[in-house]
């Protein structure tokens, strides 16, 4: 589980498995929103299931970590500030837009919205593997991710497809706020496979790089 000292972002709309999971075209700049530490399941711990009786979206892809703080990061330095990349896998599911078309009303853009927002930062969706040096990453920015459940598999995009890097969100995220080592950006979905109930375990293979996450 994070602490929270430090910060925790997800990136939204940054790669195509996002328009595949909620229909977010790519955003025209870094656009996130905080997650809380208690998103994020402890090394030890399951992810917990957002739906246990039908399906729902799990998501992989990966995180950068700062590794060295600041205000008004300029772009051409931005790499210097990345203490590296951890692999993410997050499970979700459409809850509150679920119960919204129960009681017949009628979904809104700022609905869905909300519904981001409440699904992906419920207690214990998010799961962040060890941390990857930058300059070990060099494979895996051109191997397509792989998320292989219990129910099947789906292949992703190469890191280098997500829309934004280190050289775009360190420096517009530190426009509104000093960034500290240990600060979290979820770069965003690069693959998405929706899974049933009974699905146990995720991992996400990316070039030599694994990381498995049991879902309860």
């Amino acid at each position: 589980m994070r602490t929270p000292a430090t910060q925790s972002w997800a990136l939204l709309g940054t790669a195509a498995a996002s328009e595949q999971v909620w229909g977010l075209r790519q955003i025209e700049f870094p656009c996130g929103y905080n997650i809380p530490a208690g998103a994020f399941a402890a090394p030890d711990h399951p992810l917990e299931k957002p739906r246990p009786d039908g399906s729902y979206w799990a998501m992989g892809g990966f995180a950068l970590e700062v590794g060295r703080g600041g205000k008004r990061i300029p772009r051409d330095t931005a790499e210097q500030h990345v203490a590296g990349y951890r692999p993410w896998i997050c499970v979700f599911h459409d809850a509150l837009l679920d119960e919204l078309a129960a009681r017949t009303h009628t979904i809104e853009m700022w609905d869905r919205g909300v519904s981001i927002f409440y699904g992906l930062w419920r207690e214990a969706t998010h799961s962040l593997g060890e941390l990857i040096p930058a300059t070990a990453l060099a494979d895996v920015r051109t191997a397509e991710t792989r998320l292989v459940t219990d129910a099947g598999e789906a292949q992703g995009e190469a890191m280098e497809a997500y829309a934004y890097g280190a050289e775009a969100v360190l420096p517009f995220m530190s426009d509104f706020m000093t960034l500290s080592s240990g600060d979290i950006y979820v770069l965003g979905p690069l693959v998405a496979l929706q899974v049933p109930g009974t699905t146990s375990q995720l991992t996400l293979y990316s070039g030599e790089i694994s990381h498995t996450s049991a879902v309860a």
